[in-house]
């Protein structure tokens, strides 16, 4: 009777450890799925990113053939004629439509621009270069991106140095941009103001030019002349010049500012003897305030000069 009861009992054991053996492999196998749904999910949500990413880029596109399809551009008093022509293909923003309708309006003679600035994307010019066969110069500080450069725009002068005033004239002789050209842009954030001033090489018949909007609409502000000023070695809100810094410069150098890209960016200039049917426009009408400066300035609660006097940073500062 007791070893029935041992058999019965070693059974039921041995059934118990069959059952937790069975359960520890479903563990495992369950385990191994979990693992395998939390890498899909991880993919999964990398994927969303990307498509969010490429719609949220979509956006500008959308909202520019809509533009392009029910509004009239010729129905518009200028600025808002060329802004509503903005769109991007190589930009940062939206400058590739603003440019185009420019030309449109004011044609091209030889085809020619200087990007001072040029990054890895190429700029303003990149568009010009690679979808319209314009030839030119790409400048940019980093010599390994513009051998990058080199090989995206095989049509262009690509060349790395670093950019000031004392070698502009120089780097566009040599590249032979020298003369009437039909296209500058000018991005550094730094020295803009004062490397566009000391251009005298080239003679461009429209220029394009980053302005800091921090710096508002009424205060004609740059920083100092410094060439081996360097963005990333200063607080984020100090650099460039101010819209109405630039406005000055040009209205010397015998430009007119026409309009700004809606972001608060780049600032569009037409040398005057180019495109009488395009207006000037002044400073105050043109400026546009860059979103993120928006932001910082109502979270500190103060202004930029505010901000750099604190710093003790130097601006010069022109008459208006």
């Amino acid at each position: 009777m007791i070893e029935d009861e041992d058999v019965e009992t070693g059974r039921a054991y041995q059934e118990l450890l069959d059952e937790i053996r069975l359960l520890r492999l479903e563990l495992t196998a369950a385990n191994k799925r979990l693992e395998t749904l939390e890498t899909e999910q991880q993919a999964m949500t990398t994927v969303l990113m990307k498509v969010s990413r490429r719609v949220s880029r979509l956006g500008p596109d959308v909202q520019a053939v809509l533009r392009m399809h029910h509004l009239d551009s010729e129905s518009l008093p200028y600025p808002q004629r060329l802004m509503v022509r903005r769109y991007r293909l190589n930009s940062q923003n939206e400058e590739d439509g603003i440019t185009l309708a420019i030309f449109e309006q004011i044609g091209s003679t030889n085809r020619r621009f200087v990007e001072v600035g040029s990054g890895l994307s190429g700029g303003n010019s990149a568009c010009l270069a690679s979808e319209l066969g314009w030839t030119g110069l790409m400048l940019d500080g980093d010599k390994e991106r513009m051998v990058q450069v080199g090989r995206r725009f095989p049509g262009v002068v690509a060349l790395g140095a670093w950019i000031t005033r004392e070698n502009i004239n120089e780097l566009i002789a040599n590249a032979g941009l020298d003369g009437e050209i039909d296209f500058m842009s000018i991005d550094l954030d730094g020295n803009d103001y004062w490397v566009w001033e000391a251009v005298t090489a080239c003679s461009p018949r429209v220029v394009v030019v980053e302005y800091n909007s921090a710096f508002g609409p009424d205060r004609a502000v740059t920083i100092p002349y410094d060439p081996q000023f360097d963005v990333h070695k200063h607080r984020f809100v100090y650099y460039g010049a101010s819209l109405a810094a630039l406005a000055k410069l040009g209205a010397a150098k015998g430009y007119r500012l026409v309009a700004t890209e809606p972001t608060g960016v780049n600032a569009y200039f037409l040398r005057n003897d180019v495109g009488a049917e395009i207006p000037a426009c002044s400073p105050a009408d043109a400026f546009r305030l860059l979103k993120r400066y928006d932001v910082w300035m109502r979270r500190k609660q103060e202004d930029i000069y505010k901000y750099v006097a604190a710093a003790n940073l130097p601006l010069v500062e022109f008459e208006v």
